[in-house]
Formats: structure tokens, C-alpha cells, sequence
């Protein structure tokens, strides 16, 4: 693995910490910005009863997008939520 690979491994942990927190009992919602290319996305994650929900909101105002409830783990609806942001790009 070379250093380019180690820091977007870190990257990405360092952004999944506050989501995977939720999975321990934090109070949410979360709200993690995202990028991809240039675009800037602030992604939501909340429990929803014992499931749990995305949105997003591309920082510029020009998308947004509601993921469907029911997903059974907080990082599972982070992933269902850059799925979206990866299919609007």
C-alpha cells in the first residue's frame, strides 16, 4: 500500500468516526461533509427508531436528495448515501 492509498484510508475513517459513533448510542443526527472531484457534500445520517436514514446536500445548494429509511446500521446508510452522490456526478 502505498502513502497516497494509507491517507484516503485515513481519510475515510476519520470521516466514518462520528457515523459509526451513532452505532454505540451517540445522540444524532450526524452530519459529515463528503467531496468528490470538486463537489462538496454534507451527508446526514439519523436513527430513525432502531434504523437509520441519510440526506445530503451538495454544499452550493445545487442537489439534494432524501435515502430511504431502514437501513440497519449507521455506516450502511453513509455508503447508501455516496452510492447517490457518485450516481449524481
Amino acid at each position: 500500500m502505498d502513502c497516497r492509498d494509507r491517507f484516503a484510508v485515513w481519510l475515510v475513517e476519520l470521516v466514518l468516526e462520528p457515523v459509526r459513533a451513532l452505532r454505540n448510542g451517540a445522540p444524532g443526527p450526524v452530519v459529515v461533509r463528503t467531496a468528490l472531484g470538486e463537489r462538496r457534500f454534507d451527508v446526514t445520517v439519523a436513527r430513525d427508531g432502531s434504523e437509520y436514514r441519510w440526506s445530503l446536500q451538495e454544499v452550493d445548494g445545487s442537489f439534494a436528495e432524501e435515502g430511504a429509511a431502514g437501513l440497519p446500521d449507521p455506516e450502511d446508510a453513509f455508503w447508501d448515501a455516496w452510492t447517490a452522490i457518485e450516481q449524481a456526478a
